[in-house]
C-alpha cells in the first residue's frame, strides 16, 4: 500500500510539472493573437478596454476602431466611463476623438461642456459610412442625463463634427 501512494504522489508531481510549463506557452501565444487595435487600445485604458467596433469606420480607406471602459451594454447602446475612436495612420495607430471628461479631438473640445463625471451612452451603426456616433452624458445610473448630440465624420475636415440628431434617445 506505501508503494502505491508513493507512486501515485510521484506522478501527481510529474502531471503538476509538466501542465506548469504549457500554460507559459498557451499565455505567449494568445499575447501575440491580439488586434493590433486592441494592443493600441490597452495602452490607452488598460485590462479593461474593449473594442466595440473596427474596420473603415469612417469611409476613408483607413483602418479605425472605437476602444471603450463599458459600464454596461445593451443592444447596440453601451454606457462607457471613458472611450476613444482610433485610426492606424502610416506611422501606427492614433486617437482621432476622445470621449473622456470632455469630447476632444487633436485640434482641441469639440464643445464647451461640464465634465462627464459619469461617461456618456453611445449609439452607433458601424456598417453606415462614414460612422455617426448618437452621444448623451450619463447620471450615476447609466441613464441620459443631457441632450442628444451626433458626431459624424467629415472626411473634408478630417475630424469629427456635430449634426442633426435624430429622435431616438440612447438608453
Amino acid at each position: 500500500m506505501k508503494i502505491f501512494l508513493n507512486f501515485t504522489a510521484f506522478l501527481a508531481l510529474i502531471l503538476l510539472l509538466g501542465s506548469c510549463g504549457s500554460n507559459n506557452k498557451n499565455t505567449q501565444s494568445s499575447l501575440t493573437n491580439i488586434d493590433e487595435e486592441k494592443k493600441f487600445a490597452l495602452t490607452l485604458y488598460g485590462d479593461e478596454v474593449k473594442v466595440l467596433a473596427s474596420g473603415d469606420l469612417l469611409g476613408n480607406g483607413k483602418q479605425s476602431a472605437i476602444a471603450a471602459v463599458v459600464m454596461k451594454q445593451t443592444d447596440n447602446s453601451y454606457w462607457i466611463r471613458k472611450g476613444s475612436v482610433m485610426q492606424k495612420e502610416s506611422d501606427g495607430w492614433k486617437v482621432i476623438m476622445k470621449m473622456e471628461d470632455k469630447l476632444s479631438t487633436p485640434k482641441g473640445n469639440l464643445v464647451e461642456q461640464v465634465d462627464a463625471k459619469n461617461g456618456y451612452i453611445i449609439r452607433f451603426d458601424s456598417t453606415k459610412k462614414p460612422l455617426e456616433i448618437n452621444i448623451v452624458m450619463a447620471n450615476e445610473n447609466g441613464k441620459a442625463e443631457s441632450d442628444e448630440a451626433v458626431l459624424k465624420w467629415n472626411n473634408t475636415a478630417g475630424t469629427f463634427e456635430f449634426t442633426t440628431p435624430n429622435s431616438e434617445i440612447p438608453q
